[in-house]
Parts: structure tokens; sequence; C-alpha cells
């Protein structure tokens, strides 16, 4: 039938290998993600995580007025980094035009990444054209990337602190330090620049500020600097609830208004984490709106935490909102002789490595004090105090039909 079969078998096998070269990438794309790849670049190159933009298949121009499209470009400020995915049979040749492309872009930063080993011939042109190699599958969740609490052992129990990008709750009987956790969470991270919003849902704003300004924890500092925010929510919220629980209105539309606003928030103010304390005045008591409002609250660099007291379940009001949390750290008070003393425990925590063995600490003036390093007798944080904090309902109107409320 085919006369020349060498040059058809040629035709073919040329085919065959760009088809198993273009497999090869798509491999890799499906197993990486902006999470690995800006931990690739940390690992490689400094620069600061807090501003970093990962584009895919992002077209640049260089100085001759060719335009290059690179597999990724990571960004943070002025500093950017071009990224390679190497197919199984890479050449010298590519990575010269790699390089190339880069240097008339102004491109000095440049990542190879390859999960096969790469010839020595082209491990020496990367290095001639200082081409980072990188396999992504070595690649571990730095501390750097985790959203720390500032307390040494459960940061440790945490491997590290929370993965941002995710939602996370504290859960606990009323009382027993699941808004000071929350605050000491806030003001941490604003402490290492990472600005914060606490959102109250059920106490008196005012009241919140008093009595976190009692505590040396570093939470009035940062938001009297503006390094954390605090707001409530309005009237309209729970206007819209009874909306739905009568079949007046769409529970999506409320999700929508409500995660939207609260993302627009965020990224306009530039904020890294959050706090909702508590979650219940926002959940209507079903399986599919808990699970659609956690998802979709979650936001790219950005760490979450709810709180919950306990009601239906031992870990949550609604006994639902367990099953769709990323990670719960559960407080509890460790006897009813020793309420002084709380007990904490991380019960589940997806995507890491973690210790669920209990820690057991009290709060003090100075915070939530893990009972090995309190070396004398500090005034203690009462539980009416605590109960003040975490306490009663706001009764407020937001004026500009917005369902956060800032309290500046």
């Amino acid at each position: 039938m085919f006369e020349n079969t060498g040059l058809f078998n040629d035709i073919y096998l040329c085919f065959l290998k760009k088809f198993i070269s273009l497999f090869d990438i798509a491999q890799i794309l499906v197993k990486l993600d902006d999470d690995i790849l800006v931990q690739i670049a940390l690992q490689k190159f400094q620069f600061d995580i807090h501003k970093v933009k990962v584009s895919a298949g992002m077209e640049v121009y260089g100085a001759s007025g060719l335009s290059y499209k690179f597999d990724y470009i990571i960004a943070s400020g002025k500093d950017i980094i071009a990224v390679k995915l190497a197919h199984s049979d890479i050449t010298t040749n590519d990575i010269m035009i790699f390089n190339s492309q880069a240097t008339d872009a102004g491109i000095t930063k440049k990542i190879l990444i390859s999960e096969s080993e790469l010839g020595e011939y082209v491990k020496k042109m990367c290095n001639i054209y200082s081409i980072i190699v990188s396999d992504p599958r070595e690649v571990t969740t730095p501390d750097a990337l985790r959203a720390k609490f500032g307390i040494p052992i459960l940061d440790a129990k945490l491997s590290g602190g929370l993965r941002p990008g995710y939602v996370y709750m504290i859960s606990g009987k009323t009382g027993v330090g699941k808004t000071t956790l929350s605050s000491i969470f806030l003001s941490y991270g604003a402490s290492i620049g990472e600005k914060g919003l606490m959102i109250l849902t059920d106490t008196f704003p005012d009241q919140f500020i008093d009595n976190i300004r009692t505590m040396n924890i570093g939470f009035a500092e940062a938001y009297k600097n503006k390094q954390i925010e605090v707001m409530e929510i309005s009237d309209q919220i729970r206007s819209m609830k009874s909306d739905i629980s009568q079949g007046k209105a769409d529970s999506r539309k409320f999700i929508t208004k409500l995660v939207t606003e609260l993302k627009k928030i965020i990224i306009s103010r530039d904020i890294k984490r959050v706090v909702i304390d508590p979650i219940t005045l926002l959940i209507i008591p079903d399986d599919d709106f808990v699970n659609l409002l956690l998802n979709s609250m979650a936001i790219k660099g950005v760490t979450i935490l709810i709180t919950s007291g306990l009601r239906n379940s031992n870990l949550s009001i609604f006994g639902i909102e367990e099953y769709y949390a990323t990670g719960i750290i559960k407080l509890e008070y460790r006897s009813q002789d020793d309420i002084g003393t709380r007990t904490g425990s991380i019960i589940k925590m997806r995507g890491t490595t973690f210790d669920p063995s209990p820690f057991n600490f009290k709060i003090t003036a100075n915070g939530i004090m893990p009972l090995s390093k309190l070396k004398m007798p500090e005034p203690e944080v009462t539980q009416t105090n605590q109960e003040n904090i975490e306490g009663n309902s706001s009764e407020n109107q937001s004026s500009d039909g917005s369902l956060f409320r800032s309290i500046r």
C-alpha cells in the first residue's frame, strides 16, 4: 500500500515522539499547581512570597520585539522567574532556545522542571546558562509558606502551621479559648506583615476590642496600626437567612453575595488571614449549604479560621461544619475540677501530616501559654471575661447595604 515504508515509519515515529512529549508535559501539568511552583521557586530564589503571582502560558515580549510564551511565569514585584516544563526527550537545543527567549525578555531567573533524569549534555547546558533544575516530587511545603500561630507547640503539631488557601475550624465550648486562639493567630500574622481580618457575628465589637486590649498578645497595637481590621455582620444577613428559611430566597444567591463581598474586602485590603467568630450565624443547617459556603470561602493565599461552639455534635453547633472544614483544632477544659487548665488537640488536617496528641495550656494575660512554658503564676483571663469576648449578639444596620461593616 505504501511504496516508501521507511519514510512512513519515520513520519509515524516522529508523530509518536511528539505525542509522547506532549503527554509527558500534560502529566507534569496535572501534578503541578501554583503552590508547588511557588515552593520550588522559593527554595531556589529569594523573593516576597506575599506578592507572588503565577501565570500559566504567559506571553512576554522581548527587546527584539518578538513575543514568547513560557510554560509559567512566577512574578513577585520586580522579581520574575521563567519556568519550562521538560519532556522526556528534551535536548540541548531546547535549553538554548529557552535561555535565549528568557534573555531577550530580560528574565535572568530560570527554572527547568523535570521528573525524568536529564542527559549529561542537557545538565551541562543548564549549568552554563544558570538554569535551575528542579524535580517537583522532591518539593516539601516549607515553613515560610505556612500560616503559623506563633505558639511553638501548636505549630509543631501542625508541621509548621496551616496551609493557606483553605478553611479551618476551631471548636469548643463557650469560654474555652476559641476567640483568644483566633486573635493570637491574627496578631502573630500582623507581626510578620500579614494583614488580618476579624469578622464578629455575635459579639459587640466595642466590647471585643476593650477585652482584647487587656491581653498582651499584640492585637490592640496591630488594630491601631491597621494591620488587623475588625468587622461585624449587618442585620441584612439575618434577614436574608430568614427569607431562605421561609423559602423566599435562593440559598446559592445568598452564598454568592456573601462570598463575593468577603473576597472584595480581602483583595482590596490585601488580607492574608481571616477569622469568622463564630461561623454559626452565617450557616443554614443543611449539608449542601455548608459544603458550598465553606468551599466558596477558600481563597488562594489566604488562611481562613472559623470558630464553632458545641451542640449537635462534639465538634460543632449543627454537626455538619466539621465535615467540610479542611482541618479542626478542638479546645477543651481538662477537667471539671480544673477549668483553668485547657487541652488543645488537632482532630483532622487534610493534605499534611500532624500530631494529634493533646497539649495542655492556660489562658493568661499573655495569651495561650502551654503548661511547660509557665514559670510563674500569671493573672488569668476569667471565664466571665472570656465569655464577654465570645459573648452576645450585636444589633446593627448597615447603611450602605453591605453585609460586613467596619467598626472604625
